[in-house]
């Protein structure tokens, strides 16, 4: 979880689709508006823990800092 955060939550995020989507193939009795709405909220609440649980652990790759801001690479001459 710690190397790539934001991939394993999409990953699940992909699997709760499809499970969803197998299940109502497989007779789970759910309109096409229900099966909408769970999936929007699936997504919406990935990109929720994205957004405020995990985008602030990365290190960006333009101009990487640690937790006190000093830079990791040095500056090019």
């Amino acid at each position: 979880m710690k190397r790539e955060p934001l991939a394993i939550v999409n990953a699940i995020i992909v699997v709760i689709e499809a499970g969803l989507a197998l299940l109502v193939a497989f007779g789970l009795d759910l309109t096409p508006g229900q099966v909408g709405a769970i999936m929007a909220f699936v997504v919406a609440v990935g990109g929720l823990i994205s957004t405020l649980i995990l985008r602030p652990r990365l290190t960006p790759v333009a101009d990487p800092r640690d937790k006190e801001g000093r830079r990791l690479v040095p500056e090019r001459a």
